[in-house]
C-alpha cells in the first residue's frame, strides 16, 4: 500500500500546483512569453493601436487612383544565329517501341485489352 499512498499523495500535490496556476493566470498574472498591454476581441485577435474602425471615413464610390507602374524589365539579349539555326532544325523522329512477338510476355500490358487466351 505504500506505493499507491506516494502516487496519491503526489497526484494531491500536483493537482495544488494546478490550480495555483490556473487562479494566477485568471486573476490576470503575467507568465513569461505574455505581452503586456494587448487586447483583444471577442474572437481572440489582437486588436491593433491604430483609429477605431467607426473613425474611417467611408468608401467613396470614385475607384482608387491607379498604381504606379513597375520598372521596365530589361531587355533580354539578342539571340545567337547560330544557336537559332540549330534549334529549329528538324530532329529525326524516335523509333516506335519493338511490338512483343506472339507468345512472350507484354512488360505493360494495357489494362482495358481483355485477356486472350
Amino acid at each position: 500500500m505504500g506505493f499507491m499512498d506516494k502516487a496519491k499523495k503526489l497526484a494531491e500535490q500536483a493537482q495544488q500546483k494546478l490550480d495555483e496556476a490556473q487562479q494566477n493566470f485568471n486573476q490576470g498574472g503575467s507568465t513569461p512569453g505574455q505581452q503586456g498591454g494587448t487586447s483583444y476581441d471577442e474572437h481572440g485577435r489582437p486588436i491593433q493601436d491604430g483609429p477605431p474602425a467607426s473613425a474611417a471615413p467611408p468608401p467613396s464610390g470614385e475607384p482608387a487612383p491607379p498604381a504606379p507602374e513597375p520598372p521596365a524589365a530589361p531587355e533580354p539579349p539578342a539571340p545567337d544565329p547560330a544557336a537559332a539555326s540549330a534549334a529549329t532544325e528538324p530532329t529525326a523522329p524516335k523509333p516506335p517501341p519493338p511490338a512483343p512477338s506472339e507468345g512472350s510476355a507484354n512488360a505493360s500490358p494495357d489494362p482495358f485489352k481483355p485477356l486472350q487466351q
